[in-house]
């Protein structure tokens, strides 16, 4: 008979059996036929996931032990939301030194990477087993909050949401440090979930908790920025670099992240407590003052830190968008052409920084009015944007709307080439269906650009027959 999941493991791995059944099968399959567009770098897509049965096993022995002995607090503790626990004793603390999961890099490409995250998973599934007090247990918080951290630099957004609603009580009742830690991680998961409101009370509120720091006032500026109040965001970074006593602004200073980043590797959080003058001034339109400071920052990290890709990366696609808002196309290409390998080498093609590569290259390829290449990145953009943990429908209305009206209208591609996104258009259906997203008017009007994308592939290949009827006859 099929085992019931424990509470402990439904907090650990959130409502789906991470172990057992992959949620990514309701949203995406692996019979997915990937066109020759998605085979250049690792896919997610396109392996299985390793499982340490022996793991899974040892958790749900030990838990079965502890609650015939009569301790049901630990299941308690351990469910997913349970606001009214009792918390963690007092005396236990937080310390950053045993906070090792969420330091690794995940910059060995996707497979690795996954190998790297199911071994942390199985390890924390140990040490919840052999946990008696559940979340009480400093030891099991503070692994949660770890774990969370490394889910967010895979960008598995589920799973850390559901560790994150399961520790909330917690760290809230326990005060500093842990209150603090949790607000700004929750903030990253929610901007990396397109809800930057969110994340901007939060931050807010850990500027309320603590004393002034460069950290909190330039992760307040990052998030504006992604809110487009950039003259808020300007404060914030000016204050950062204050509070950090900086005279002159140093490569860190010249360029922040365009995505809040608060938990890639430490070298881009160590840019990210700085502020960024290159990406204010270039989102405020001071193009030939922005590019610039973005042009040295990308120099001085490719000197000093020549070995971090993802970041490099970042910077490559930072100054590709500044050249294609100046109108310097093929220069632009250039540079998201060159952020598009290096996160393909060393986080894949699932992950979202890859795909915000993808579709900057898409745009620069269009503006140079070179579409045929152009298109093969759509649809790569498109494909990632389907199959990610945090889909919005706005990203793929605008991804269609693209190839309707640029490339196929303006640009003069043949409509039969919209059949290469019929595929990832029924993955995204998947998985807005799955995530309750098809219930408003915003997935009503991506079905309908969908259905205009259908019905033109239709006309096209009920003119194409014609014709060949035509020339038989």
């Amino acid at each position: 008979m099929r085992r019931i999941p424990s509470a402990a493991l439904v907090a650990l791995l959130g409502p789906g059996w991470l172990f057992a059944l992959p949620r990514s099968s309701l949203r995406a399959t692996s019979s997915l036929e990937l066109s020759p567009v998605h085979t250049e770098f690792p896919r997610a897509l396109a392996k299985s996931a390793h499982i340490d049965s022996e793991a899974v096993e040892t958790a749900c022995a030990a838990l079965a032990v502890n609650v015939l002995k009569g301790n049901v607090d630990q299941v308690d503790a351990l469910m997913v939301g349970a606001e009214k626990v009792r918390g963690p004793p007092p005396e236990a603390t937080l310390e950053k030194s045993e906070l090792v999961w969420s330091e690794h890099d995940y910059m060995s490409g996707p497979q690795e990477n996954l190998r790297v995250l199911q071994s942390y998973e199985a390890e924390y599934a140990r040490r919840v087993a052999f946990a008696e007090e559940g979340f009480r247990d400093p030891k099991v918080l503070a692994g949660a909050l770890d774990l969370a951290v490394a889910y967010l630099k895979n960008y598995a957004v589920d799973k850390a949401d559901a560790l994150y609603a399961a520790t909330k009580p917690f760290c809230m009742e326990r005060g500093l440090p842990w209150d603090v830690k949790w607000l700004q991680d929750c903030a990253t998961l929610r901007c990396k979930q397109q809800r930057m409101p969110e994340a901007a009370v939060m931050l807010e509120e850990v500027a309320k908790r603590t004393p002034p720091h460069p950290a909190t006032l330039n992760n307040l500026g990052t998030v504006y920025n992604m809110m487009r109040d950039h003259e808020k965001a300007q404060e914030y970074f000016i204050a950062a670099q204050e509070v950090a006593g900086h005279d002159q602004p140093d490569k860190n200073d010249l360029w922040s992240l365009d995505t809040h980043a608060a938990t890639d590797g430490g070298r881009a959080r160590m840019a990210r407590q700085r502020r960024n003058m290159g990406i204010a001034k270039k989102h405020l339109g001071y193009y030939d003052e922005a590019l610039p400071m973005l042009l040295k920052a990308l120099e001085a990290w490719k000197v000093e830190e020549p070995d971090d890709d993802v970041t490099i990366a970042k910077l490559h696609d930072t100054v590709g968008s500044c050249f294609d808002l100046m109108g310097r196309y093929e220069e632009s290409v250039e540079q998201f052409a060159s952020a598009r390998m290096l996160f393909g080498r060393s986080i894949g093609a699932d992950s979202p920084l890859y795909g915000s590569a993808c579709e900057g290259l898409t745009k620069a390829l269009m503006h140079a009015g070179r579409y045929q290449e152009g298109f093969d990145r759509l649809e790569e953009t498109f494909l990632n944007q389907a199959q990610k943990d945090a889909i919005h429908p706005t990203p793929v209305f605008e991804l269609l709307g693209l190839a309707l009206e640029e490339f196929v209208d303006k640009g003069g591609m043949d409509v039969l080439e919209l059949t290469r996104l019929e595929k990832p258009m029924e993955i995204a259906v998947k998985n807005m269906v799955y995530r309750g997203l098809d219930q408003d008017g915003n997935a009503g009007v991506v079905f309908e650009r969908m259905a205009q994308v259908l019905l033109r592939c239709s006309m096209a290949q009920g003119d194409e027959q014609r014709q060949k009827e035509c020339h038989m006859n």
